[in-house]
């Protein structure tokens, strides 16, 4: 229809007039351009212009059908300027009509043009001003894009360039105002969504085409009624927050079987933190949907306007003009002016003195374990620096951390600096607190608080950078460095190399000695790292004069099978020496769960009471061949695989002297590990072989490793190649309700029902008032609103009904429902900098990286989930551009949530509902394969996390299990069978509140775990006769949640 009578004095009109069109096409939308030239976009995807519209004849004369750019794409939107067409298609491509004239109306072929060209990028609505200039809305990041370039002799332009409209963070006022311009900035880029414009380099394998995942715009959700009527504030409210929440006991109360809305029991953030399923809904509060230029006049020549340069989301679309005859000339001025020799180098370096200084300050420290009283203490850091700093000096750096009681009279502790192996924050809600780890220390884990978060970061920068000087890990981690993510968000780098240059020696094998003079037998030495073929172990003492017997044993870990409650332990040893002197004989035996096998005693007895011995135990592949004072004594066949043996014991009447290990693979003691901190807040951190490290955020935003160091709490001066960083969390509680029949729905419940106001699980009270921030650097971006988007789905007010509680909720009332419940979510966000690059705007659920060759600068294979649950690989990626080029997609028959591959041949990933699936058809020339098969899931078991690697197919399940896949092989890539590993009392009691595993990460020979207690654990005994290993070697308690050792070899 037209409308008739339109002029500026009666901008209304006064009425319709329908104008008919050709039999069965029905218009789906319609577009005028300022000289009148009408085009349609029709339902079946053709378009129609109508010809013969002129001043005289408003309505013009007749309809010319335009067939859509080919078979199989469907126009869903035009625009129409003076001499320009656009459209978009339904896969979100933008089309220029070619040789269109819109001043020629009464000409059919100047009115319809006479060909589609497709331009780059991919839009979701597009608008054409009326001197032909360009507007559009992503359609992956719902940016508004403003077309470059377009004049009258180039009417398609040159490249999309993101206009800078930041939107409102926050619908709160003055609590949401962050006071400063810089945090302003940074807290728009949580507004940022995937980009739909990616410029490529002209060397792009896959040219112009952009392959972004599409990602739906979510409407602004509304606030509702917040209910505070029915609010019940408590007697003596306690602050709670997402991390503080996200702890042990939410996780020992979570119930899965029962409570629908939590992910899992090992998922610490079950109650609090947005579940990765969910995401897509809510990303953003706000986002650009609808354009419209047609009023809007843009003189195209420089200079534009200061809004319409490029944001910093939009990747690679503008660069700096480095070579500008401006910037030249500054360049050789300062050049000119710079000396070309350093006038200072005669000068003599600053004393020794000058080094060593010692810190002081007030804090409270916590006595007596987890449950101990915190009081006020006194604390002296200290850093001492001996040597001379001149040209052949040696420097020689010692440092303590001294623990006063609060009138300085009695100390608490003293801690050598070696001996702290991490420092991290463990703060509540208003309470700074860190946590020294001390393994070796009576008290292992020291806990300080203090009295702002201005005063933590001051001590938690010192300990960094002491702590770092004396491991010499101050600059950038080695390609090989193992990661790992807490559940507050922090980052952590374990760098083997100085572990390996301590045990390295000229034969290329790891040495460790044991010096036990002094000690008394019985007693066991650790070994660490198993007798696996090569590995020798050279023991020497003297054996007492009284001496009947003596022992000595390589022990394995015992086994521990469940029993009701409890586990029942049997012992295992590997091998068992035992020298008898009446009877002239070394009896050699093996236990197996408990029992003896048959005894072997030839050979006679080589050792000699009141002598030094030797003993020297090589092991080979079936075999260990043990030496008595240099001669060769026996060979004795493997009963239990060689590398299950843990500890190496001994006891009788003997003095030791010496342990020496010689192993072909790096001795590690979990317990000695240095964590170093990096600034930055990340969720997952993921490396690989060749250095590439990914992040993802809380708010599933993919961050690239620079190769940097510090930022966050070391502020600027000791940090590198730092960046702004920003990430987001949500509060999450649940308003609950019982029907009765007098009043309906109420508050009021029974006496044995949750709390009205609770966490998921509703055992733990949770009230708004109740919410703190963890700390200063965090602000809030919401204010409370009703949460539409939960599992099972929630009515027009955002409930969700039941039988009863706790039950399976759904969204629609049924007649037996008699309780019901809706969640509320408030939404904030930390502002911070670190050694992390931004990666566009696709929102990440995983990652997984590979190197496809062994050389340093080989393409590796990038394989990553969406928020929605597709996946993907990242094409172009490797050491030089860490950050690749575009997205690929890969078909899946349903969304996924976890995904790994190494080799790059080999992808595994877990599917929505529990179960694995494996890619197959990977090539160098084809790295996205070319199909899934399916792979059951244990029985009994859902999968949520899966990790692959030439140490085996590892798995974690719902409830906390670790599933192994057995006999797998190149011909049978996919094994047969899951190995189930239950959690023995070793991960049991390795730290509070510990029921299961939480995450799993494979490597080349190892496997580490970490638990849903926040401890970081390494599997022992992997072999190729036991792929499933035998033991756990136990690290620190740190509140870790993610770690990836794949780069560790």
């Amino acid at each position: 229809m037209i409308r008739s009578g339109v002029c500026t004095s009666f901008p209304e009109g006064s009425r319709w007039t329908a104008i008919p069109t050709p039999e069965g096409c029905e218009v789906l939308q319609l577009n005028v351009g300022p000289t009148g030239l009408v085009w349609a976009a029709l339902l079946d995807g053709r378009a129609l212009v109508r010809v013969g519209v002129s001043r005289e004849c408003l309505q013009g004369t007749s309809w010319v059908d335009v067939k859509p750019p080919s078979d199989g794409l469907k126009i869903i939107q035009l625009s129409v300027g003076t001499n320009a067409v656009w459209a978009i298609t339904q896969d979100k491509h933008v089309w220029f009509r070619k040789e269109v004239n819109g001043m020629a109306t009464m000409c059919e072929s100047l009115c319809t043009g006479s060909g589609w060209v497709e331009m780059f990028g991919r839009m979701a609505q597009i608008s054409v001003a009326a001197n032909n200039q360009i507007f559009a809305v992503g359609a992956d990041d719902r940016l508004a894009y403003y077309r470059f370039g377009v004049t009258e002799e180039d009417r398609t332009g040159k490249k999309w360039r993101a206009l800078k409209a930041p939107m409102q963070v926050s619908r709160a006022s003055s609590s949401a105002s962050f006071g400063s311009d810089r945090l302003h900035r940074s807290f728009n880029n949580l507004q940022s969504r995937p980009s739909s414009m990616i410029e490529q380099h002209v060397t792009s394998i896959n040219g112009e085409h952009s392959h972004s995942a599409p990602t739906a715009a979510a409407a602004s959700l509304p606030a509702g009624d917040l209910g505070a009527r029915y609010e019940t504030q408590p007697r003596h409210p306690r602050a709670w927050s997402p991390v503080h929440s996200a702890g042990s006991v939410v996780a020992t109360e979570a119930r899965p079987d029962t409570d629908g809305s939590v992910w899992s029991v090992g998922e610490s953030s079950s109650c609090i933190f947005a579940e990765d399923e969910e995401l897509g809904w809510a990303e953003f509060e706000a986002s650009w949907s609808w354009i419209e230029a047609g009023a809007c006049t843009v003189d195209p020549s420089p200079p534009l306007p200061n809004w319409f340069g490029d944001s910093s989301g939009c990747g690679s679309s503008s660069s700096l003009d480095v070579d500008a005859p401006w910037r030249q000339s500054i360049l050789r001025e300062l050049r000119r002016r710079t000396p070309p020799d350093d006038q200072f180098a005669h000068y003599e370096r600053p004393g020794e003195a000058a080094a060593s200084w010692v810190h002081k300050g007030e804090a409270r420290v916590q006595r007596g374990g987890d449950a101990g009283s915190w009081i006020d203490c006194l604390l002296e850091l200290e850093w001492v620096q001996e040597g001379s700093l001149g040209n052949t000096g040696s420097i020689m750096c010692t440092g303590s951390l001294t623990i006063l009681n609060a009138d300085g009279a009695s100390t608490l502790h003293i801690v050598s600096l070696n001996d702290i192996t991490c420092v991290q924050m463990c703060s509540d809600p208003g309470t700074p607190r860190l946590a020294i780890h001390v393994p070796r220390y009576h008290t292992p884990v020291i806990r300080l608080a203090f009295n702002s978060d201005a005063l933590l970061e001051e001590w938690q920068a010192h300990f960094s950078t002491t702590c770092g000087k004396l491991r010499g890990t101050t600059e950038k981690s080695s390609d090989e460095s193992v990661w790992a993510a807490t559940t507050y968000g922090d980052i952590f780098v374990w760098d083997p190399t100085r572990m390996e240059a301590n045990q390295l020696r000229e034969d290329e094998c790891y040495v460790q000695k044991f010096d036990l003079t002094g000690k008394e037998s019985p007693f066991k030495v650790a070994l660490h790292v198993g007798c696996c073929p090569g590995t020798v172990i050279t023991f020497t003492g003297c054996i007492g004069d009284e001496a009947e017997r003596i022992g000595i044993n390589l022990e394995a870990p015992p086994t521990y099978k469940p029993k009701h409650k409890t586990f029942t332990e049997l012992e295992n040893t590997c091998l068992h020496l035992n020298p008898r002197f009446k009877d002239e004989c070394v009896v050699r035996n093996s236990m197996i769960e408990g029992e003896w096998m048959s005894e072997e005693t030839e050979g006679g007895n080589p050792f000699v009471r009141g002598q030094e011995f030797n003993l020297r135990i090589e092991t080979s592949e079936d075999a260990f061949l043990i030496f008595v004072n240099e001669d060769k004594f026996c060979l004795y066949r493997h009963r239990l695989p060689p590398e299950s043996a843990c500890f190496l014991s001994f006891w009788g009447k003997l003095k030791p002297f010496k342990v020496v290990i010689k192993s072909p693979r790096i001795i590690l003691d979990m317990l000695n590990l240095y964590w170093r901190q990096l600034g930055g807040h990340l969720r997952r951190v993921e490396s690989c072989k060749v250095g590439v490290t990914w992040g993802i955020g809380y708010d599933h935003t993919p961050w690239v490793y620079t190769g940097g160091w510090g930022g966050g709490f070391l502020g600027t001066l000791d940090s590198h190649n730092v960046h702004p960083m920003t990430d987001s969390q949500d509060f999450r509680v649940y308003e609950n309700q019982r029907w009765n029949p007098v009043t309906g729905y109420t508050s009021a419940g029974l006496p044995t029902d949750r709390y009205m106001w609770s966490d998921a699980t509703g055992k733990l009270k949770r009230t708004r008032d109740q919410v703190k921030l963890l700390s200063s650097r965090w602000q809030w971006v919401s204010d409370w609103m009703v949460d539409f988007h939960v599992p099972g789905g929630a009515d027009k007010e955002g409930w969700q009904y039941a039988v009863d509680f706790p039950a399976s909720f759904h969204a629609n009332k049924q007649f037996t429902d008699y309780v019901r419940r809706r969640r509320w979510y408030r939404r904030c966000a930390i502002a911070t900098t670190g050694p992390w690059q931004e990666l566009g705007h696709t929102k990440l659920l995983e990652v997984t990286l590979e190197p496809v060759e062994d050389y340093e600068d080989t393409v590796i294979s990038v394989w990553a989930i969406a928020s929605g649950g597709a996946a993907m690989v990242r094409v172009g990626v490797s050491k030089c551009n860490p950050m690749g080029h575009v997205w690929e997609h890969v078909n899946t028959d349903q969304p996924l949530n976890s995904i790994s591959c190494s080799p790059y041949t080999q992808v595994w990933a877990i599917g929505k509902k529990g179960c694995a699936y494996v890619r197959i058809g990977i090539t160098k020339e084809k790295l996205e394969g070319e199909k899934w098969v399916a792979v059951e899931p244990p029985n009994g078991g859902q999968l949520k996390q899966v990790s692959v690697n030439k140490a085996g197919i590892w798995a974690v399940d719902l409830h906390g299990r670790l599933h192994v896949r057995k006999e797998v092989s190149e011909k049978f890539p996919e094994g047969t069978h899951w190995q189930t590993i239950l959690p023995d009392p070793t991960i049991l009691n390795s730290a509070p509140n510990t029921r299961g595993f939480k995450h799993v990460s494979v490597g080349e020979n190892q496997v580490w775990i970490v638990t849903d207690g926040g401890t970081i654990a390494r599997r022992e005994g992997i072999c190729k006769t036991n792929p499933a290993g035998v033991s756990w070697d136990i690290g620190i308690p740190g509140f870790f949640q993610y770690v990836s050792i794949k780069a560790f070899s």
